[in-house]
């Protein structure tokens, strides 16, 4: 009789998914944190090697297509096991570059600010003081990346634009990124006082924007990898845009500021604190039809968790 070649349904996908599913539950659970996938997603390339890998034999026996399912969780595992285990090799603090950050409003009454990061750790506030600065602070640099600094006015606005290029290798199983990523800090400042139309793309890692002393007329936030928290600032008439990539993100309404905000959760939860009410995916504070001080947000999510809470100050 003529032998039939194995033809059931490959193991690889599936597995992926499982994995994935599982990797969500404990997220949302609190029990791993959400810069896990900063270092998944830069394990890729063992994902296509055993797509391939199934295409090629897996399908030939129920017992090859198990082995490539084998081979994919141990170089899965081995690589987040390396990825993580930063004391395995030294780091390179001359792979690295401090720049400081200070920009005058040159005369300027407003200012359009955008800011681009990276990875590693972006803290963003407001100046402590009534000044002439539009930002100052430092970023740190990694040994890939280009800083874009560039300030030009338009009438009596400033237009501002911080951002980096090439942080991301296409080829992450070698050089020493991973080891530099928590050294890259940026930590900056914007005045507190002119009106600003913001814009932040977080990268992969954890960012701190604590607007809660900035006058805005707009915000616009789109999320990366990892973990962001947005204190939205606790005065003035403004609408924002909040747009999630993997992750958490944690948005902060300070007390007196009234809120509207619509979700799209994406695939992830949502929870919101007791003080909000909820009308299908509208999420309203009590006061927010009659007060002076409120933004209109909406939250578009992506495979994470959002939470929503009111701030009382630190």
């Amino acid at each position: 009789m003529e032998k039939r070649e194995w033809r059931g349904p490959g193991l690889v996908w599936p597995v992926i998914l499982i994995g994935a599913g599982i990797v969500f539950l404990l997220n949302n659970m609190g029990l791993l944190a959400w810069d896990v996938w900063e270092t998944i997603f830069r394990l890729w390339p063992v994902l296509l090697i055993a797509i391939g890998l199934e295409i090629l034999v897996g399908r030939r026996s129920a017992w090859a297509s198990l082995l490539v399912v084998v081979l994919l969780l141990a170089a899965m595992a081995g690589g987040i096991w390396y990825l993580s285990g930063t004391n395995l090799a030294p780091r390179s603090g001359t792979d690295l570059q401090t720049v400081k950050i200070n920009e005058s409003l040159e005369g300027a009454t407003s200012a359009d600010v955008e800011i681009g990061f990276g990875a590693g750790t972006m803290r963003l506030e407001a100046l402590t003081e009534a000044t002439a600065k539009l930002i100052e602070g430092s970023v740190v640099l990694g040994s890939s990346e280009r800083l874009i600094n560039s300030h030009r006015g338009s009438g009596d606005t400033a237009r501002y634009t911080l951002r980096t290029e090439g942080a991301i290798s296409f080829f992450p199983f070698f050089g020493r990124w991973g080891r530099e990523v928590e050294d890259r800090i940026w930590d900056l400042r914007l005045n507190r006082d002119i009106p600003l139309r913001l814009t932040v793309d977080t990268g992969a890692g954890q960012s701190i924007l604590n607007l809660e002393r900035l006058n805005l007329t707009r915000l616009d936030v789109n999320t990366g990898v990892g973990q962001t928290t947005v204190t939205i600032p606790a005065r003035g008439r403004f609408r924002a845009q909040i747009d999630a990539g993997v992750g958490e993100v944690i948005i902060r309404i300070p007390e007196g500021m009234a809120a509207r905000i619509q979700v799209d959760t994406g695939l992830g939860g949502v929870s919101a604190g007791s003080t909000f009410r909820q009308q299908g995916d509208t999420y309203t504070t009590r006061d927010y039809d009659t007060a002076e001080n409120r933004v209109d947000m909406e939250v578009n999510g992506g495979i994470g968790r959002i939470s929503i809470t009111e701030y009382r100050g630190q």
